[in-house]
Order: structure tokens, then C-alpha cells, then sequence
């Protein structure tokens, strides 16, 4: 196994447990993420990220399909699934929980220096995870 793929699982795993601090390790303060709601800008924003989604989702889990390496780069395609038991934030408001069990494909494309990730961008269909929130046709 290579160090960004073990980079990566490590950050999946602490995401699952809900324990931000560990997940978070392997990215560097500076990050910048881009995700279909917009770009978030250093450590704290992408945290709050994270956090939205351990709050909303009971039994969240990212499971690996597949990922490709080149050099600094690692993309990995997964599946994100959870139970929709909590407030999920976004920025038009807070939708409630309605108890749906969700399953969205994403793709995440990470680039690292020094050991740590400074560039991600996260990939979803932001309508179908609506969907299945209950909150879109």
C-alpha cells in the first residue's frame, strides 16, 4: 500500500468515528478544498465540512472502489453511505432528519507535499444526496 492511499483510508477511518482531530492530520493547515457547494479555505472550514456530516449521519462510512496515483497525486472513488439521524447544515439552511439511509458515489482528487494534503476536491451529485435526504424530487 502507498503513503497517500494510507493517507486517505486513515482520514476515511477517523471520519467514520467522528473524531475530527485524527481525521484531519493528514491535511496541512493551507488546504483548499473544492466541493460541489463551493471552495473552503484552510483547515477549520474543511473540518466544519466534516462535521456537518458527522453530525447528520449515524453509521457514516466511505468505502474505496478504487484509486489511481500519479507522483503527489492520489484519486480515489468511493462510496459514501449513512443513516440520516441528525441535522444536516448547509448553507440554505438546516435540513432535519429524516431517517433515510443514503449511498452516494464521489470522487476525491488529493494532491500532498511534505507529507501532508494540500489540494482536495471532493466530486458528488449534491442533487441525488437531496433525494435521498427527502428534500429534492
Amino acid at each position: 500500500m502507498t503513503a497517500l492511499l494510507e493517507m486517505i483510508q486513515q482520514h476515511y477511518h477517523h471520519l467514520a468515528e467522528g473524531d475530527m482531530d485524527a481525521a484531519t492530520e493528514v491535511f496541512d493547515p493551507d488546504v483548499e478544498t473544492v466541493t460541489p457547494g463551493g471552495t473552503l479555505k484552510g483547515l477549520e472550514e474543511f473540518r466544519a465540512l466534516g462535521e456537518t456530516f458527522s453530525t447528520a449521519m449515524e453509521g457514516m462510512r466511505h468505502d474505496i472502489v478504487r484509486s489511481f496515483e500519479d507522483g503527489d497525486t492520489i484519486i480515489v472513488e468511493s462510496i459514501f453511505s449513512g443513516r440520516h439521524t441528525g441535522p444536516m447544515v448547509t448553507p440554505e439552511g438546516s435540513i432535519p432528519p429524516s431517517g433515510n439511509q443514503v449511498s452516494f458515489a464521489y470522487a476525491d482528487f488529493l494532491q500532498a507535499r511534505d507529507g501532508k494534503f494540500v489540494s482536495h476536491r471532493i466530486y458528488w451529485d449534491n442533487l441525488a444526496l437531496m433525494a435521498q435526504l427527502g428534500v429534492a424530487p
